[in-house]
């Protein structure tokens, strides 16, 4: 019998060693192997924790669950459980997954957790699953593979788990990691239940209450079948402050305005100083001076013209405000079938939708495609060779604009998981899983630009020695009768955007074996399909509304109704074609009759009102009537251009193959729990982008263009496979002391973005751009972790772990200035740009003389090491307080970058910051909870370079702290009352912490964002 147990140890060990050179030989053959590489996603056993002999509740029984889930888990996997199911420990699911060790979250502009990142990679890198699956978002955040979670109400989910070593039997596609959401199912809570959350939440900014509540019943009928159901309302008030810039800019000096050698060669140059000093300029200055070198020096004493040059000022200084409702409904159902011990059917369901209606002001001090005079520079440094910051000016020939928006949004996603686990034999067990997930996103974007007069003396004081830029006008910017339409600079504009995001899949997996060795193998097939489209009637619009004529659109070659706001007829004979937007023919063309603006220019004080931030605001209500805006929104048409995403497609057709063991060895008598593997993914691709151009009718056409352009989309197809190799190792060194390592290769699909074939503007103006390339590989990660961990009794535990990260094929961006022109050979044409964009091309010379700054992205030679450490602490106090039920958890994360090869002075992990920590004290007993939490992360870049097309120059957020308070008294427990509710009070940002970007030097203020406090009281009542 002994000699029986010695073969099948000796067995198990050959299969061990055997299985992990497997592995190794299958990493060497990757890394030689041209095809890219593909990240494997996490999902965790959703077996309960192992029972323990001291009962706790509430906040502390979900931190011991979490620590008995890492003290069993092989890999290195840290979870965040439901304190009961309905009830997480955070509002938000994001914020939640921040208390992880090596997580941090990323923010919208008021302040919200939106998507997580894993150990120095950003969102984009993290694969997020629901129920196991892989699931898309539609949203307004940006067009990558991110989800944003602020969409999944906390109330509905029960556990989420953090994966950072990678199992073969996982999804790939995160190459830092993957996080599983685990929806509530019946079975959670066997027999009726019933839990009731209702409360109101108070914005220190909005000064309003908005509702949430929540309802989740489940029945279970013995143990053969459960149903749940959950509804989840949110209306709250989305209110923040910010200030943004838009970018840095300098001047493009002339000849004449500078003979320094290095002019003009830092980069941006988005506005033109003036060669003469025009009428009506202002600060004393006489017209038709020539503004030239002399000039700029004795204007600007004590300043070299290479600080004139190459001084930074804002390209917009404006504060912002952005403020409206937003409404939100989700419900989940699943069902649970349990005919036999052996066999387990189950399926999950989930809708959710949300609708904003929300209007942003801001007023803008524009630099951008101006010709202002710089007066009194003063700057930060007296080397400006390589850039430097502007502290203080006066500009002349100034204006000042209202940026009115108002936004209305509406998104839904809706998704459907059904499954089944079959345990054949003692130890055979089948389980299979489909999923498919529709998400929609639609978003209106009306935008109406005022200014104050040109030619009346208007000068601007400009003072950054402070926190952020200081403008004050020598106007009353909160006065309306000192705006009108400015020909050329003022606009309007409709613009939707819709986008779509469908995945869908299955998996089957077959397993033998027991605790002490199984193999596992199985397939899986998903696809994914995401599509933005953009609509736009900005052109019919603006004619209507300030180009002279409500009816009809001027299309003379290279010329679009100003908008002037004439109140009189033109006397333009330029042809003209009725009804543009509504699926109009050209067969033939008719002089009509002009009718004027509808809204003239000395009217458009009419539509304004002071406003409460210190300037003007639009009456949105007035306005629409009187521009007879829904008839020209409902009658967009879809367009190549747009001010945010432009339009375009990325499909994946994803088949997967893998094969892993596990089992648990002794050794020294203490056991060794291992799994490894290799997983093979087969990625094929399709980009496709929506192109424009002429109609081949139009060519030699006296009277312009007469059909409109010819739009279509292109795609472009790829197919690749990668081989993902993992292994991970967890000794019990003692009962309480674990020894863990992990080795593995992961992936992560290059940015749809970066891959989109043709032209993306990066701003209105359409001077700087990209190019796409859809050949783009996939970023690789090879990945190695060593880590220990203490456990000290209940939720108790200390932990150190290092990992390495080693990516290649991270790309690099290339800067080429083109003429306008050249960009014909991409679709893009003077015609198929936005309005705006074509008057900023106009200021720069027209479509023949003007240039543009195009940067092309690339896979890079080099690599990047992103090496770090965390570290956490979980430490209840009872044996040392006299006070019994206090505790804290705390964690920290440092990341350090360093990058090899081709790229070494780019290469970066954008949006990590080197330090995060985060730490929460407690307080739990007799019904009675509260918890002090404190989130932290030191600054970081969060956008690559060449912003604006300044040379060198990017984007950088400076740390953030938040603190945010929690409590709540059990009154069941206090009262010793059955069924008596949960009372909770909460504190959402204490500190009114706030979010700040700059432009490469730490006094460019990019952008400042911050949401104000939130506070919630609230009853929770189960049943």
């Amino acid at each position: 019998m002994k000699t029986q147990q010695q073969t099948i140890k000796r067995t198990q060990q050959s299969i061990l060693r055997l299985t992990l050179l497997s592995t190794l030989v299958a990493q060497a053959y990757a890394q030689e192997a041209p095809a890219p590489a593909t990240s494997p996603a996490a999902t965790i056993s959703d077996a309960a924790a192992p029972v323990t002999s001291i009962k706790v509740t509430g906040y502390r029984a979900a931190l011991q669950t979490s620590t008995n889930e890492k003290r069993n888990s092989t890999g290195f996997t840290d979870a965040v459980f439901a304190e009961d199911i309905g009830k997480f420990p955070d509002s938000n699911i994001a914020e939640s997954l921040n208390r992880i060790p090596g997580i941090q979250i990323s923010r919208n502009i008021a302040g919200e957790g939106t998507n997580v990142q894993i150990r120095g990679l950003g969102a984009t890198f993290t694969k997020v699953l629901l129920n196991g699956a892989p699931i898309a978002i539609a949203n307004s955040s940006g067009a990558d593979r991110g989800v944003d979670l602020d969409l999944l109400p906390t109330d509905l989910f029960t556990k989420l788990t953090v994966s950072k070593s990678p199992f073969a039997s996982q999804v790939e596609g995160g190459a830092s990691g993957v996080v599983d959401i685990r929806s509530a199912r019946p079975f959670d809570k066997k027999g009726e239940y019933i839990a009731v959350s209702v409360d109101g939440r108070y914005n220190s900014y909005a000064e309003k209450v908005k509702p949430r509540a929540s309802i989740l019943a489940s029945k279970t009928w013995g143990d053969t079948f459960g149903l749940l159901g959950g509804i989840a309302y949110t209306k709250d008030q989305r209110f923040s402050r910010s200030y943004e810039t838009v970018g840095w800019t300098n001047p493009a000096l002339t000849a004449a305005q500078s003979s320094s050698p290095i002019r003009n060669s830092t980069g941006g140059g988005n506005w033109t100083i003036p060669a003469t000093v025009p009428v009506g300029a202002g600060a004393g200055l006489i017209a038709g001076t020539p503004i030239n070198q002399a000039f700029l020096l004795a204007n600007n004493p004590g300043t070299s013209i290479d600080a004139i040059d190459n001084g930074l000022v804002p390209r917009l200084s404006r504060p912002m405000t952005n403020r409206g409702d937003r409404n939100q409904l989700t419900g989940i159902i699943s069902a649970e079938y349990r005919p036999t011990n052996d066999l387990h059917f189950y399926v999950d369901t989930l809708y959710s939708r949300r609708t904003m209606h929300a209007e942003q002001t801001d007023m803008n001090f524009a630099v951008r495609s101006s010709a202002v005079i710089p007066l009194s520079y003063q700057v930060d440094r007296s080397d400006c060779s390589n850039g430097c910051v502007v502290n203080s000016a006066t500009f002349a020939n100034a204006q000042s604009f209202l940026e009115y928006r108002m936004f209305s949004e509406r998104g839904s996603v809706f998704g459907i998981n059904p499954g089944m686990e079959w345990q054949i034999t003692d130890k055979l067990k089948l389980d299979a899983s489909a999923n498919s997930n529709q998400s929609h996103y639609h978003q209106t974007q009306p935008v109406i630009i005022v200014h104050t007069p040109s030619g009346v003396g208007t000068t601007v004081k400009y003072d950054n020695t402070g926190d952020i830029p200081n403008v004050t006008s020598s106007i009353d910017v909160n006065n309306p009768a000192n705006f009108t339409w400015s020909s050329g600079l003022s606009r309007v504009q409709i613009q939707d955007e819709e986008r779509s995001s469908n995945t869908k899949g299955a998996r089957a997996n077959l397993t033998w074996g027991d605790k002490s060795f199984t193999v596992k193998v199985g397939a899986s097939f998903d696809q994914w399909k995401r599509r933005l489209v953009n609509y736009d009637n900005s052109i019919a619009y603006q004619a209507a509304v300030c180009g002279n004529n409500p009816n009809m659109v001027l299309l003379a070659p290279n010329t679009m109704a100003a908008c002037d706001g004439a109140s009189t007829p033109s006397a333009s004979a330029a042809p003209l074609f009725p009804g543009y937007g509504t699926g109009y023919t050209a067969t033939s063309i008719t002089k009509p009759t002009y009718q004027g603006s509808l809204v003239p220019v000395g009217s458009v004080q009419n539509y304004l009102k002071p406003g409460p931030d210190g300037y003007v605001t639009l009456d949105w209500n007035k306005w629409v009537a009187a521009t007879n805006y829904n008839y020209y929104h409902d009658t967009t048409v879809v367009a190549t251009t747009a001010l945010s995403v432009p339009a375009g497609y990325i499909g994946e057709n994803i088949g997967g193959l893998y094969i892993e063991t596990s089992g648990t060895l002794d050794v020294f008598d203490k056991p060794l729990r291992y799994d490894a593997g290799v997983r093979y993914a087969r990625t094929r691709q399709s980009i496709g982008t929506f192109s424009s151009f002429s109609d081949p009718r139009n060519v030699g056409l006296a009277n312009g263009a007469r059909y409109p352009d010819i739009t279509q989309w292109v795609y472009q197809d790829r197919t690749y496979g990668n081989a993902l190799p993992s292994a991970s190792l967890a000794y019990n060194l003692r009962k309480d002391l674990v020894l863990r390592s992990s080795i593995s290769r992961t992936m992560t699909r290059a940015s749809p973005d970066a891959m989109r074939p043709g032209i993306t503007f990066n701003s209105p103006s359409a001077d700087v751009g990209s190019i796409g390339n859809s050949k783009l590989n996939p970023y690789l990660s090879d990945n190695l972790d060593l880590g220990v961990e203490w456990y000290t009794g209940r939720e108790g535990y200390v932990s150190a772990t290092l990992f390495h990260k080693r990516i290649s094929g991270l790309t690099i961006s290339e800067n080429v200035t083109l003429p306008f022109s050249a960009l014909a050979d991409y679709g893009v044409t003077y015609d198929s740009l936005l309005p705006q964009q074509q008057t900023a091309l106009n200021l720069r010379g027209g479509p023949n003389s003007a240039t543009v700054v195009m940067s092309t992205t690339r896979n890079a030679l080099g690599h990047l090491n992103v090496d770090g450490v965390e570290m956490g602490w979980v430490q209840p106090l009872d044996k040392w307080l006299p006070i019994r039920g206090f505790g804290f958890n705390e964690n920290f994360t440092y990341v350090k970058q360093k990058a090899s090869g081709e790229g070494t002075s780019t290469f970066v992990a954008l949006g990590v910051p080197a330090r995060s920590n985060n730490l929460t004290v407690y307080y739990e007993k007799d019904g009675y909870m509260a918890r002090l939490s404190e989130t932290y992360s030191s600054g970081f870049q969060s956008a690559g370079l060449n912003q604006n097309g300044v040379t060198q120059a990017g984007l950088f957020r400076e740390a953030y702290k938040q603190v945010d308070f929690s409590s709540s008294i059990d009154l069941d427990t206090v009262l010793n009352r059955d069924g008596w509710p949960t009372i909770a009070f909460n504190i959402a940002n204490m500190n009114n912490a706030r979010q700040k970007y700059t432009f490469q030097y730490s006094n460019a203020a990019y952008q400042v964002n911050t949401g104000g406090r939130t506070y919630s009281l609230g009853l929770r009542m189960k049943f």
